[in-house]
């Protein structure tokens, strides 16, 4: 559990990528105790943003990170990068609230074991097992919007669940449409050209070729139409836009470009 950032503010990202298992060896595995020694080293933080993508692992030390989440006082948000299977399901529950992204995936099931024995032990580890999975089962039952008797269901039936079951079962809270990186994307490289334009303007002056006057505020002005017209485009067309949004990006950002020139000529 070594990929952690802080954010601006009050806020930290944690990354469960990975087994769920505390590996002696490794004092940065995905460990209850890990979890436990990252949020002991928070000060005044409020909301922790917690990104699983794991298969799953240990329930024990699944079941133990699920309560350092519910009790440490902090907003919860889950995301889902990729697959929260098994125990990182489960861990998924202690979200306020759980976001995935329309291709992310669930899956339920029955704990299981290794077992060796006469019939007497072997029973005896049939028993255990239905009381351990009682933890998992009281998580979810924390969170989700079915029954007791739909849950098992799936948890018998070993259910990949998608982000939309999730969210209409209540594992999720809020679906999170993949369009949306286009408008996160456009407004990094917006970012990025205030820079390259900083760059721009000190080689060219210095080589004397061409004056260029293009200010941070032009560029604000015209990201906000960029990013605006990105959303009228995604609206118009039923959120899939009709043509590629980076070439409307740099269409729209050297027709600005031009225009400014223009005016000053």
């Amino acid at each position: 559990m070594n990929r952690i950032k802080q954010q601006a503010g009050n806020s930290i990202n944690i990354y469960l990528y990975g087994d769920i298992a505390d590996y002696w060896w490794d004092d940065e595995s995905n460990s209850a105790k890990c979890l436990k020694d990252k949020l002991s080293e928070l000060n005044d933080i409020t909301e922790i943003n917690l990104h699983i993508n794991s298969l799953g692992g240990d329930v024990i030390e699944g079941i133990a990170m699920f309560n350092l989440l519910k009790q440490y006082p902090a907003k919860v948000n889950v995301y889902v990068d990729g697959f929260a299977c098994s125990i990182a399901s489960v861990i998924a529950m202690a979200g306020d609230t759980v976001y995935m992204p329309k291709n992310s995936m669930m899956m339920i099931h029955n704990c299981w074991t290794y077992a060796a024995g006469n019939s007497k032990e072997l029973r005896k580890t049939a028993d255990d097992l239905d009381k351990i999975m009682e933890t998992s089962i009281e998580s979810y039952l924390s969170k989700i919007n079915i029954s007791r008797e739909k849950l098992i269901e799936l948890l018998d039936g070993e259910t990949y669940l998608t982000a939309q079951e999730c969210y209409d079962m209540g594992f999720a809270d809020e679906l999170l449409p993949i369009s949306e990186e286009i408008e996160q994307s456009a407004s990094k490289s917006i970012l990025d050209l205030v820079e390259e334009n900083k760059k721009l303007k000190m080689e060219l002056q210095s080589e004397k070729t061409i004056k260029v006057d293009l200010s941070n505020d032009d560029i604000e002005k015209l990201a906000n139409r960029i990013v605006q017209s990105i959303k009228k485009d995604k609206l118009k067309n039923n959120n899939n836009l009709k043509q590629d949004p980076k070439n409307n990006f740099f269409e729209s950002f050297f027709n600005g470009i031009l225009k400014k020139e223009s005016e000053e000529n």
